[in-house]
């Protein structure tokens, strides 16, 4: 699904991270962009670069693998049919696409396309806030 994006033992736990590591999970979304542009796009790398950076006590393949965990827990209870809440930031939900009648842009044949699950994300009041001041 994720193009080996994750690669994780099945007897992981968590609670073996160190307490930095578990320190580090809690403050993770409270990051800023200050050393990008405004407006540029980051990647997962930048992602777990920056986060090194402002976290000395990790080592790079910890702060990989806590970046990594922290996608998995969301895409598994999105899977399970959960809601993922980070407040200040916003929450993780799916919702429902009925079944339709679509259109292969190439040929303009009509095809139907099954009902599905998407995802979506609604953007917490403090992201809003912060998204529209000048």
């Amino acid at each position: 699904m994720f193009g080996g994006l994750f690669h994780f033992r099945n007897d992981f736990n968590p609670c073996q991270l160190s307490a930095a590591c578990r320190q580090f999970m809690l403050a993770s979304c409270a990051l800023t962009a200050r050393d990008k542009p405004h407006g540029e796009n980051m990647i997962r790398s930048e992602l777990i670069q920056t986060l090194a950076q402002e976290n000395p006590g990790l080592t790079l393949m910890e702060v990989e693998r806590i970046v990594d965990i922290f996608f998995k827990e969301i895409v598994d209870r999105l899977a399970a049919g959960g809601r993922v809440e980070l407040r200040g930031f916003g929450a993780f939900t799916t919702r429902a696409r009925e079944a339709r009648t679509g259109r292969n842009p190439r040929t303009g044949e009509q095809v139907p396309v099954d009902a599905k699950r998407v995802p979506y994300f609604k953007p917490g009041k403090e992201m809003r806030e912060r998204l529209n001041t000048k």
